[in-house]
């Protein structure tokens, strides 16, 4: 079928059917956004909404961020079926909650693997240590709730 969009949603605002999906998913204990006056940590300014999906990962029109390994044990890095879209040149757009938007170059190859035309990507965890581009969407994604 054809696509009928491009872009995808931080997992992290909202919940889906009243679950938490990320509660469910990865555990408790991280910040869901419900109302703008939840962006607390990191802020409206490094928190974002959107971003281009990849034509092999839309699925539930969510972008799930793993936050294993997030802040200090990097080598947990890992994607959970959702990579960004890496079409303009390595590069992927992102819109944050304070309505502003940013060109993020990609730089580990992993977070670009080969579209899969016609198919979607594994729903099971790929490890991705160290990944850069993870530690990079982890600061803007969500925060430990204290």
């Amino acid at each position: 079928m054809p696509r009928v969009r491009s872009m995808s949603m931080n997992y992290w605002f909202g919940a889906v059917d009243g679950i938490d999906l990320y509660e469910y998913v990865w555990g408790r204990g991280w910040r869901i956004y419900n109302r703008f006056g939840d962006l607390i940590d990191p802020g409206p300014s490094r928190t974002f909404v959107l971003l281009d999906a990849r034509e092999d990962g839309i699925t539930s029109g969510g972008f799930g961020v793993n936050m294993a390994g997030y802040p200090d044990q990097p080598t947990k890095t890992a994607f959970f079926q959702d990579y960004p879209a890496s079409y303009h040149n390595r590069a992927g757009g992102l819109s944050f909650a304070d309505g502003h938007s940013e060109i993020k170059r990609w730089l580990d190859p992993r977070t670009m693997p080969p579209i899969k035309k016609g198919g979607f990507l594994s729903f099971d965890p790929v490890a991705s240590s160290n990944n850069k581009d993870i530690l990079w969407m982890q600061e803007r994604s969500t925060r430990k709730i204290q």
